[in-house]
């Protein structure tokens, strides 16, 4: 009497390698949209944190020389200037908050990457609030 051998076949080896691209195929896209959807939603917060913080540091001493001295950002996601803040997506700029006289203006441009139009469209948009 012969020993069988207990191993896979080439056929069934096969199916299971086409399986697990098949599930691959779907999984990572999905995967890398995460952390991009995750990334937007930082980013959003951060400009509702720092618009506010500025409004309401002007409110309290009718001045502000500095965006820093308002608000303190995560430096490894945004640059901070004296008067702008700024996330740069791809070397280029996507999202500006500039502190000029008595305004302060959000810019985006959704044109540089996918960061920045998935931005643009939950809602963050050109705005310039009066710091009055």
């Amino acid at each position: 009497m012969k020993k069988s051998a207990k191993a896979f076949s080439l056929l069934e080896m096969i199916f299971a390698i086409v399986i697990i691209g098949i599930i691959a195929s779907v999984a990572l896209p999905k995967l890398f949209n995460t952390k991009n959807n995750a990334l937007v939603a930082t980013l959003k917060q951060d400009i509702v944190t720092v618009t506010s913080a500025v409004q309401s540091a002007y409110l309290l001493n009718n001045s502000l020389e500095k965006i820093s001295d308002a608000v303190v950002v995560n430096g490894s996601i945004w640059q901070i200037e004296d008067q702008k803040i700024t996330y740069n997506d791809k070397e280029n700029e996507c999202v500006t908050i500039e502190l000029k006289e008595k305004t302060l203006e959000v810019n985006i441009n959704e044109d540089v990457s996918t960061i920045c139009k998935k931005l643009f469209d939950t809602g963050i948009v050109d705005v310039s609030y009066e710091l009055n």
